[in-house]
């Protein structure tokens, strides 16, 4: 009987030994697959930090019509992030960041000057190859305007402050879209400082020998791409400005 016990005994101990080992075997494939997945994955970082790092770097520089204030659905329709998806489309490997600022004016003295702002900063810490600048519109409002040689001055030192960073960007400038007036004396003293404005910007370019996209003659006969206020853009006219930015990119790299 004693016999028989001792060999239940044993048996039990065969199995339990076993099914030990069959334990350690399964803890020790499912560390070979965590190991494998963690390698992938890391893999898988790499080649896309790669990738981004291999995009071109595109700096859109402005106020609330780059940055896309009150435009329906913004975060997706701010011109910035639709040049994204025209450069996406072509199959183009550009990187788009908006450093639009909401209320910005080129003039120092203004009320809010865009080299004020913790974006502009961002924006120059942004190593882009490419700057597209897009400011004027809130230089034109009374409280802002000083007079056209002093947004002339403001504007060339604000572009020499890219021209000055390590990156060496290329440098593009947008005239500002036309200011559609409702006909009070306000909105056409605004329209037609915006027309200085643009004006001394295309001097500016030729001296600079910049490249000058004229979105203030594009805009002239577009009224249905303002908001209701006639001086912010919606979302078929954050689409223009992306297309024409977009545009131009693709025939500069042809």
């Amino acid at each position: 009987m004693t016999v028989f016990f001792n060999e239940i005994d044993r048996k039990k101990k065969t199995v339990a030994e076993r099914s030990r080992k069959m334990e350690q075997q399964k803890k020790k494939k499912r560390a070979v697959a965590f190991g494998l997945v963690a390698v992938v994955l890391i893999f898988w970082n790499l080649m896309q930090n790669t990738a981004d790092q291999q995009k071109l770097k595109v700096a859109c520089i402005g106020d609330e019509l780059t940055f896309g204030t009150a435009v329906e659905e913004r975060e997706d329709n701010c011109y910035p992030v639709q040049l994204q998806k025209y450069m996406e489309q072509a199959e183009k490997k550009y990187r788009i960041g908006n450093f639009g600022v909401e209320g910005a004016a080129v003039q120092k003295k203004s009320k809010k000057p865009y080299t004020k702002e913790e974006r502009y900063e961002s924006s120059t810490e942004y190593k882009a190859g490419l700057v597209v600048m897009m400011l004027g519109t809130n230089d034109t409002t009374e409280e802002n305007w000083t007079d056209i040689d002093t947004f002339q001055k403001d504007y060339q030192s604000l572009i020499k402050g890219y021209q000055d960073l390590k990156s060496s960007p290329e440098i593009w400038l947008v005239t500002p879209p036309m200011i559609q007036s409702d006909g009070s004396t306000e909105m056409e003293e605004r329209a037609k400082r915006v027309e200085e404005i643009k004006n001394a910007i295309e001097t500016i370019g030729e001296k600079n020998k910049l490249t000058v996209l004229d979105l203030y003659s594009y805009s002239q006969k577009h009224p249905e791409w303002y908001q209701e206020d006639g001086v912010r853009l919606n979302k078929d006219g954050a689409l223009a400005v992306a297309d024409m930015v977009g545009d131009c990119i693709i025939n500069k790299t042809k």
